[in-house]
This record gives structure tokens, sequence and C-alpha cells, in this order.
């Protein structure tokens, strides 16, 4: 095999970037291998195993395949901005919101070749390699002296210091992207580029002391982005404290708590979480552990994560004390979520309760909460509280309003809600139609009625019937006029009579008197009974149970 292969070095196959991680034989293979690991992971369909010996994970290819050719910087410059036959029409496309001129435009061949007026320059995807520039040093130098936006994604770089070499050669530039670069990084010293705010290493696979020990030559960065990672926690290894703005976007973080280390960032005001499968505040909820991220961010898109417990957002006051912008669309909360009572909630109505449960908050989903929405919210929320426990034991209270953390607060502001208290399984529900109802037995009085068959029955009335009504019943199931009927409600309670002394004077029952004695004495007590006397007064303000005993007597 020839010499130009060795492991680390960057090719292009077709417009597929890979890096090849072996060199060499493979089993009882004839000729040479390249063990390629594919940018694009959907490409790596061997996972560099043969005959049970791993030689690395990804894609075996032999080495004569028609790879793309590399490019130096300068030739993709020329090639993209400044061709030889430049013409007029064109392409305009966009980065970071500033106007980015691509090829074909008639000024270019005007200014010979020089990129007067052009601030941005986009080169991704052409295959660039600046392993030397001591030939285009003077070339760059001069042509991109005014460049302060530079996109360099998806080319062929290998190391950090490649890169870094050339870009000290723009003294303007302020904004790089080089994202779906995949570099290694030394621990050497490395040059140091402070003049750049904006930093963009996204899907570069670099793991998170990577990530800190190359923005350790960008000193300067406020905007710095490293999405599509596949990061699953964040170390100890600083960013730069200048940092404002951090986009971890499509990773794999799990739990809020897994970013803890961004406390260490003072400056951190925008954090972009968007497309993680975060769910939980922290991994473990028994660990008495703090719980703060930062102390300093004050904006924060989750959008599209695992969010599905009411408990995280609870939490996420004392998580991110300073949040006033948050964005969640998009987690499975919103499309499951119910009231006290069991009704399906729409996403709307979850937003409302997401507003109530952080009282800092500002905007949610990029709308501003008024003082109207907050109060609304607000109220709705302490009204849910108020069923939840309403609906449960009454044992239950302390654990369902410790679900709540903002119980006491909302009481304070708007007043405690009256908690109409569920019944038990053995009781009726005040509220019920059958509270309403009382159940009589009706008989007839030894004496009276003696020819009439029905002695006694049982009717079940609401407690709003008036007397009139109930005589009026009576009489029609005696036939007998209601004018003819006296109705004797049997209470089942005995009252104390006064004894007679003997001298004709009564002796008077006190209740602050010996009690026991005149309770268990039979003779002193008689059963309280109540004339129902024909008048519009409701049933219901004689009876408070659910059963009554109604004595039925002629006049």
């Amino acid at each position: 095999m020839t010499k130009e292969y060795y492991v680390g070095q960057r090719l292009s196959l077709k417009g597929q970037l890979c890096t090849i991680r072996y060199v060499g034989r493979v089993g009882g293979k004839a000729g040479d291998w390249l063990g390629v690991e594919w940018d694009d992971p959907a490409r790596g369909k061997h996972n560099g195993t043969h005959e049970r010996k791993q030689y690395f994970k990804s894609s075996f290819l032999r080495p004569n395949q028609q790879w793309d050719r590399p490019r130096s910087f300068y030739q993709a410059l020329r090639e993209k901005y400044m061709p030889e036959d430049a013409g007029t029409g064109g392409e305009i496309v966009y980065f970071s919101t500033k106007q980015a001129e691509e090829v074909g435009f008639e000024k270019f061949a005007k200014r010979q070749a020089a990129l007067q007026g052009i601030k941005t320059i986009v080169l991704d995807h052409m295959c660039i390699s600046c392993k030397t520039l001591d030939s285009e040093r003077d070339l760059i130098a001069e042509t991109c002296k005014e460049i302060m936006d530079l996109d360099l994604s998806s080319n062929l770089f290998e190391s950090l210091d490649e890169i870094l070499r050339l870009l000290l050669l723009m003294p303007k530039l302020r904004s790089v992207v080089l994202d779906g670069n995949h570099f290694s990084i030394d621990q050497g010293d490395h040059p140091k580029l402070e003049r750049i705010t904006t930093l963009s290493l996204s899907h570069t696979l670099l793991s998170w002391s990577e990530i800190a020990l190359a923005t350790g030559s960008f000193l300067g960065t406020t905007r710095l982005a490293a999405a599509g990672n596949e990061l699953a926690t964040i170390g100890p290894d600083a960013l730069p404290t200048t940092v404002q703005e951090l986009d971890l976007s499509e990773n794999a973080f799990l739990a809020l708590s897994d970013l803890a280390h961004l406390v260490s960032l003072p400056h951190l005001r925008t954090l972009t979480l968007k497309h993680n499968p975060i769910g939980l505040m922290k991994h473990d909820s028994s660990v008495r552990s703090s719980s703060l991220v930062s102390k300093s961010i004050v904006d924060v898109d989750m959008a599209h994560n695992a969010i599905a417990t009411w408990s995280f957002f609870n939490s996420l006051p004392m998580a991110l004390p300073a949040l006033r912008h948050l964005r969640v669309t998009g987690n499975p909360l919103y499309k499951n979520i119910h009231s006290a009572e069991g009704k399906p909630l729409t996403a709307d109505d979850g937003y409302m309760l997401t507003v109530a449960r952080l009282p800092q908050l500002e905007t949610l989903n990029f709308s501003k909460i008024t003082e109207k929405e907050r109060l609304n919210a607000e109220n709705y929320y302490l009204r849910e509280i108020a069923a939840e426990v309403s609906l449960a034991p009454e044992e239950q209270t302390a654990e369902i309003l410790a679900r709540h953390p903002r119980w006491t607060a909302l009481c304070e502001e708007y007043g405690e809600p009256t908690i109409s208290r569920a019944p038990k399984l053995d009781e009726v529900d005040p509220r019920s139609l059958a509270a309403r109802l009382v159940t009589i037995t009706f008989y007839l009085g030894y004496e009276d009625f003696q020819g009439n068959p029905t002695r006694s029955w049982v009717k079940e009335l609401p407690k709003s019937f008036n007397i009139y009504t109930l005589l009026g019943m009576v009489g029609k199931v005696l036939g007998v006029s209601p004018l003819k009927l006296g109705l004797i409600l049997e209470t089942g309670e005995k009252d104390p009579i006064g004894k007679n002394n003997g001298d004709g004077s009564v002796e008077w029952w006190d209740s602050d008197e010996d009690e026991a004695v005149v309770m268990n004495d039979g003779a002193d007590l008689v059963s309280r009974e109540v004339e129902l006397l024909a008048s519009t007064r409701a049933l219901g303000t004689y009876i408070e149970g659910r059963e009554a005993r109604i004595r039925v007597e002629a006049r």
C-alpha cells in the first residue's frame, strides 16, 4: 500500500465525508483495507469486525476508490467566489442573518477577484484541507482581510491547529462555523483568537472536554453552539467565562442536572436544549443535592424534549432562579394532560398551568404573558388544586399539597378556595340526589283507622316536600281527608323529665348536674316526638338524616 493513507486522515467519497480509523489487512482477506468512520451515522453499516476480531467501528473499503479531490482554502474560495468565467445572475444565500453572495456576480470579475465589500463567506462541503498554507498565506491574508463571518462546515480538516493557522490570516473575523468537521485536538498550546465572538462546533462529535479545550483558543466567545455531539453530561472542564449563549440541542442529556457544571459560567443568559431526551430534573430524586444549574440563565429553549410530569416544572425555579423566558412545545406532557376530575385538557390548558407554576416567567413559547393571562392561569391552577384535594380522602391532603409548591403563595394572593370534600365509600355525597332524599316509614297508631288494611308502608321522599304535600300524600294512601290526619315524627331521641317530689312540686333536670344518674335511669326519660303541623315548612327542616319514622294518627 502506498504511504498516502494513514489513521486520522480525512477523505470524501462521492460527497460523503469519512475518517480513516484503520489501515492494513483484515483476517485472511487479500490485500490492504481501509477502515473508515463515516460522518453520516446512517452510512456506517459495518461495525469494523471481521471473523470475531474488531479493528474499528465503521466500514471496510478498498484503497482504490475514486476519492473526491481535496482543495486548498484559496482554491475553494476562487472556485466558488472568483471563477474565471464569472458572469451575471447567481443565487443569494443568507448566513447568520447577513447576505452571503454566491458564485456568478459580475462585480467579482470587475474587482479583479478581490472580495471587496463582502463580509461573509460560505465554503461548506468543499473538501477543503489546509495542512500546508505557505504558498497561499499572503493571498489569503490580502483577499480575506475584510471577512467577518466564515462558514467552513463539513470539510476535510484533520486538526484544530490546521484550522487555527487559517483563521489567524483574517484579522477582522468575528464568527466561525466549523459544523460537521471531525478533527483532533492535542493537549499542547494553541494559537489564541480572542477577537472571535461566535463559534459553532455542532455535529463535530467532540466530547465536552474536547469542546472546552477547543474554546481555549477562542477566549472571547460569547455565542457557542455544540449541538448534535452525542453529549450525555457536562464535565467540570470550563468554557470561556465570556460565553453568554450556548446551544446544546440534539444531544443525549436525560436530566437537567446533567448540566450542573454550567453554574461556572457567570454571564450565561441563553441556553438552547431543543430535541434532547430531557425528562427529569435529576436522575435520583431521593438524593438530597442541589438542583441549581445556573444563577444567570434567563432564556431556555426546551422544545421537543421528554418532559412528561409537572414535577419537572415545580423544580425549575430552583434549578434556574433567573429564568424569564421559556419554550416547551412538543413535550409529551402536553399531549396527555387531564384535569383533577380526569377530563382531557388541551395543550393551551397545559400552557396555562405551566405559567401558573412559574411565577417569574415573562414569556412562554415566544408569547408575552400579560397580567390578565397570569391572573387567569393562577386562578385556574388554584381551582385545580382544590378540586384534586376535594376528590381525595382527607388523609391524602398533605401529600397532594406537597405536589403543588405554589399552593400557599396562591392562597395568600387569591384566598384559600373552599374544599368540598369528596364523600367516603360508605357516605353519600351531600351534593348528590341521594342526599336530598329521605326514607320514611309510616305506620298507623294502634287505636287509629282500625278498619284500614294498610298498617305501615315505606316511602322515599325529597326533603323539599312541605308538610301540606306530605299530609295530602298520606291521606291519599289511606283514603282519608288530610284534615283528619295527624303526623307525629318519632325522632328516636330521649328527653329527661322532671321528678315529682311528693309535695306537688317538680324537680327539673339540669345538664350540669349528675348526668350519668339521669341518663341511666330509664324512668326519667321520655321519647322525643314532634308533631308535623300543616304548613309550607319543608320536611328537611325536621329531618337531618336519611331515614325517619312517622306515626299517623286520627284527629
